[in-house]
């Protein structure tokens, strides 16, 4: 067997576990196990993934810089018992983000097996108290090499963009495919829309029908989605999309993969469920009897809240931000509310001027430098927006459009707090401008940027 590695993700209930029992959709108080299964080069590839419900943890320290801690260990067994893989390790919880309802880590662990029936094990020990709670999932291995994969459902599915080549906090990289991850997928009003990904393992190349099903508990079939046919090239590819159930009344239902036709089709099938306004209604009434009505997070729908916690790692370090992800609504509106409150240059007055400048530069950003053409990058997530959020309106801008075979360019000049120059390049000439150098430490600069720009160029931005 061979264990390929453990990454942390801040869970977020989006990725359900197929074929696997019961006990793999996690209560929300109890750690929980979860699978998903695909097939590589005649072994069963396996996504496993442990949420460790942070009401099971007391705080190591309180305060400012107070957390909490867990030590997670891992065992992936054979039908014999025997230990094929182990790890563990220690991860802090911020305690801001311990009291708040639902809120939990995601720890996902990746291995391959062969054929044969195996568990993993997983014991949680809070390192305040030295409590444990464990929790065990029976994985099948494939006997040889299947049709399709298990079906993963997520509550985003997005392609990596330029030089993106990392998922971020929260997702699962499949290719070029970033999958938000998790234990447990939970649809609300406010978030209707259902993604999902499978693979299609074929000998030859070919156009592959398939359809998308959403059942209920006594197998109606409520939605079909059915996709074109999926260009499938010889050994293998990959289905994905989404479907929006706006409007499904709350309850649990089953999404139904069903790839090619007749005697040659396959089914994955995967929980979900869909909540109601219950947990909007609660946070109205908790907001009028506080007198917090004017809070501007207090009515955030999930979709807005996920909007405003994206550009924070400008701002924090991701053991500050991973938390987020696998928060209820009600939790990630008061980690945004304490976020804030944790950075107000002036407590006590009713605003809060970091917050205010920071969503205003954001919004001006995403004005102005909106890049990619159809991909729509949105202007904060590129490096114009960035250093335009962090620091502001530049006091001096020097631009050169493009002459010749020169593409063009732009220099930023700040003189407050410090000197600081930003030279962004554009080497597609539709818009799309790379920062590629910087005399701000905190920055990065290009090797060999000079040779881009030309040594005119150069010259130039040196007496800027």
């Amino acid at each position: 067997m061979q264990l390929l590695g453990v990454i942390l993700l801040a869970a977020l209930p989006s990725l359900a576990a197929t074929q696997v029992p019961a006990q793999a959709v996690p209560a929300q108080v109890a750690v929980a196990v979860g699978a998903v299964r695909s097939y590589r080069q005649d072994r069963t590839l396996i996504n496993g993934f442990v949420r460790i419900p942070h009401a099971l943890l007391d705080a190591v320290t309180i305060g400012a810089g107070g957390f909490a801690e867990f030590r997670l260990d891992v065992a992936v067994v054979d039908a014999r018992g025997n230990s094929l893989a182990t790890d563990s390790w220690t991860r802090r919880v911020p305690w801001l983000a311990r009291p708040a309802r639902g809120s939990a880590s995601v720890e996902m662990v990746t291995f391959t097996v062969d054929t044969g029936d195996y568990e993993i094990r997983a014991i949680v020990k809070d390192s305040a108290s030295g409590r444990q709670s464990t929790a065990t999932l029976p994985v099948h291995a494939f006997r040889g090499r299947p049709s399709a994969s298990d079906l993963l459902l997520a509550s985003e599915i997005r392609r990596a963009t330029p030089g993106d080549t990392a998922a971020s906090v929260g997702e699962l990289r499949k290719g070029d495919l970033r999958i938000t991850a998790g234990t447990d997928l939970a649809l609300s009003p406010t978030q209707a829309v259902l993604f999902y990904y499978g693979e299609v393992y074929r000998d030859s190349a070919g156009d592959v029908p398939w359809a998308l099903r959403v059942r209920s508990t006594d197998g109606r079939v409520i939605v079909t989605a059915p996709g074109a046919p999926a260009a499938i090239a010889a050994g293998g590819g990959v289905i994905t999309g989404s479907v929006d159930l706006a409007g499904l009344p709350p309850g649990s239902y089953l999404a139904e993969l069903v790839v090619g036709a007749g005697r040659d089709s396959a089914t994955r099938t995967a929980p979900f469920r869909m909540t109601g306004f219950e947990l909007e209604q609660k946070l109205a009434e908790q907001a009028q009897t506080s007198g917090a009505a004017a809070d501007m997070f207090a009515q955030l729908t999930e979709a807005r809240a996920d909007t405003l916690f994206a550009p924070l790692f400008y701002l924090a370090p991701m053991s500050e931000l991973s938390v987020y992800r696998g928060l209820t609504l009600e939790g990630k509106r008061r980690f945004l509310r304490e976020f804030w409150r944790q950075r107000d240059p002036t407590p006590g007055t009713p605003d809060n001027e970091l917050q205010a400048g920071f969503y205003q530069r954001l919004a001006e950003a995403n004005r102005r430098f909106r890049e990619g053409g159809a991909a729509e990058i949105p202007g904060w997530r590129t490096d114009r927006g960035k250093i335009l959020i962090l620091r502001g309106e530049p006091d001096e801008i020097m631009r050169r459009p493009s002459n010749g075979p020169s593409n063009p360019w732009e220099a930023w000049r700040y003189t407050r707090p410090r000197p600081l120059k930003y030279v962004f390049y554009d080497q597609t000439r539709l818009g799309n401008y790379q920062m590629i150098y910087t005399d701000d430490r905190n920055e990065r600069s290009m090797p060999g940027w000079e040779r881009l720009v030309g040594q005119d160029a150069v010259e130039e931005i040196a007496r800027f």
